[in-house]
């Protein structure tokens, strides 16, 4: 059977190769030059494969012009640079299935007769700091001295996901897109994002980052509700002179709640060793965050000079790369309980049994088929 030639524009391989250079595969860079000049016209199955590669969906190449993809998370990110102008496939895919989840919830919400939620925006960027960490704390209940209750950072990441949780805000966490392992999250993008709504707020958290670095975001993206300011979070806290006043006043907002400064100053001046390194290292097994944290508050009580401060955090860095990457596998239900907010899979599996949700639709949106969602309802339930 002769394969199929199909004529692409010039335009849709132009939009095309933005996305296929991050694929990093000769071949299909150089196939799509070909297209381009002319060398060569590309078959469906080629233009499949390339599809499957870059994850640009197959329709797209049809078009006569390139679509209209409109991400208006784009102007919440922190860093304004060229490199997070256009997002990446990976991450366009993975907002637009926590779009699906919100509002699937949201609906379910305004069905269910739930009012909206009173602390979405309840705080603004022109109030004091101090104000809205009481705020923050009452609506959370959490005590200023929360971390004495935790043994361990992942106590305390969990911690505030289960609060957060418990006051109405979907807290995802993922290190890949959907289930597909091969396509793993890049912290460069991103490190973490929200999604503002006042039913079905929505935090997603970059599960490839450090554990310190995945607590800090998780605070800082819900001061974001707090404001009602979606967010976009491609920075790593200690580029404080690079972002806007609302990113700095999340960023202290979420520190202080983290580390309270007075407890933080005493805490400094009670430790024996005049090692900062050490200092730094004992602070932040105290507040149960990372060491970037510990080393800006050390910073803003001029213990450390900046020189100093810009020195831990390129240590920082450099030791998160060295050790990223290295996964030990692990239960795939374990792993996928993680990833989805637990409120959002029950109400998922209330909707099905009531006949106002399809499987099919559940399936999709948790990105399992009946056996594994199935199973993973147990999982989350505790009983399996």
């Amino acid at each position: 059977m002769p394969s199929i030639i199909i004529d692409v524009e010039p335009v849709i391989i132009d939009w095309i190769m933005r996305y296929a250079h991050a694929v990093k595969n000769a071949e299909i860079i150089d196939n799509l030059l070909k297209w381009k000049n002319g060398e060569k016209k590309p078959t469906f199955n080629q233009i499949e494969t390339v599809s499957k590669a870059t994850h640009i969906p197959l329709g797209y190449f049809f078009l006569k012009s390139p679509p209209n993809e409109d991400f208006p998370i784009l102007q919440y990110r922190t860093i304004n640079s060229i490199e997070t102008e256009e997002l990446s496939r990976d991450m366009i895919d993975t907002v637009n299935q926590m779009d699906s989840i919100q509002n699937w919830m949201r609906d379910y919400m305004l069905d269910a007769g739930y009012d909206k939620l009173h602390f979405v925006g309840s705080s603004h960027a022109e109030q004091d700091m101090q104000d809205i960490v009481r705020h923050f704390r009452e609506v959370l209940q959490i005590p200023p001295d929360w971390h004495s209750q935790m043994t361990t950072k992942t106590d305390a990441f969990k911690f505030f996901r289960e609060k957060l949780v418990k006051v109405g805000v979907l807290v995802m966490m993922s290190g890949i897109v959907g289930n597909n392992t091969r396509r793993r999250l890049n912290i460069e993008d991103f490190r973490a994002f929200t999604l503002v709504d006042d039913y079905a707020p929505l935090i997603f958290i970059n599960a490839n980052d450090s554990l310190g670095a995945k607590l800090f975001s998780l605070l800082h993206e819900a001061v974001h509700i707090f404001l009602g300011i979606n967010s976009l979070y491609n920075d790593r806290y200690g580029n404080a002179d690079r972002v806007s006043a609302v990113e700095t006043l999340c960023n202290a907002v979420a520190a202080e709640v983290l580390a309270p400064n007075n407890l933080f100053r005493d805490e400094w001046n009670n430790l024996v060793t005049q090692d900062i390194m050490s200092k730094l290292q004992m602070l932040s097994a105290i507040f149960k965050c990372g060491n970037i944290v510990v080393a800006r508050k050390a910073l803003d009580n001029h213990f450390i000079n900046k020189d100093q401060y810009e020195s831990i955090v390129d240590e920082a860095i450099k030791q998160f790369y060295r050790y990223s990457g290295r996964s030990s596998g692990g239960d795939y239900y374990a792993t996928t309980a993680t990833r989805l907010d637990n409120r959002f899979l029950l109400a998922l599996d209330n909707s099905v049994k009531e006949g106002k949700t399809q499987y099919t639709d559940a399936f999709r949106l948790t990105h399992t088929n009946r056996k594994t969602f199935s199973k993973l309802l147990d999982r989350v339930r505790g009983d399996d």
